[in-house]
């Protein structure tokens, strides 16, 4: 087990001895996963990579990401999420360069191959702006699916970075499902005082109080 020593000029400039505990133990994983997030405006566009939330688990990383980024439904449709580990991420070009121009078939050549996963490609096209879906794949490694997203995708405009990820290891909560989420509490009627009904109460209260 690792321990962390306190970078504090003020506790340093002591020499407190080891044995007095100047050094705690931490534990190996000890913050939140992060995972990535991306949301479908609306139905008919594409998903867009809108940031990253921490959490202990996929399903507690949806919950974030929907309390976050969704706004109850209104401007979404659906969300993905996917641990950033399993995200894929090629190198940045500059000056208007494509990615693309970089990516060639030597690069299956050494790759390990395995049976066909579908895969989700995302491009990002200027600094500042976000990764979007360009579509999904089939490939047999995620070298393969560089390859196969260049004859795919590759056009006029240049891609200045490129993810690619398993389709199998996102969490995809969209369509009927997306909508349900948000049918839990189609009543909040503890939000408005007029709804506290404590008028007869008081009345009885104070009625018992002069009995």
């Amino acid at each position: 087990m690792s321990t962390l020593k306190s970078l504090d000029p003020r506790i340093n400039r002591l020499n407190i001895p080891a044995e007095f505990g100047t050094s705690f133990s931490k534990t190996e994983k000890d913050q939140f996963i992060t995972y990535e997030v991306f949301v479908q405006p609306k139905v008919d566009k594409p998903y867009q990579h809108e940031g990253i939330v921490h959490a202990p688990s996929e399903e507690m990383a949806f919950l974030f990401a929907k309390e976050q980024f969704s706004r109850r439904g209104i401007s979404c449709s659906g969300v993905w999420v996917i641990n950033t580990s399993n995200v894929k991420v090629s190198p940045f070009t500059e000056n208007q360069e494509d990615i693309y121009d970089y990516i060639h078939q030597e690069i299956i050549e050494e790759a390990n191959l395995n049976d066909k996963v579908s895969y989700e490609v995302f491009h990002l096209m200027k600094r500042g702006k976000q990764h979007k879906h360009e579509g999904q794949l089939e490939a047999r490694s995620y070298e393969e699916a560089l390859w196969n997203a260049k004859n795919e995708y590759a056009g006029e405009k240049p891609v200045m970075n490129l993810w690619i990820a398993k389709a199998e290891d996102f969490l995809k909560i969209e369509g009927e499902d997306f909508a349900d989420i948000w049918d839990t509490l189609p009543q909040k009627k503890y939000r408005d005082a007029i709804d506290y009904k404590a008028t007869e109460k008081i009345k009885k209260f104070k009625a018992e109080q002069n009995s």
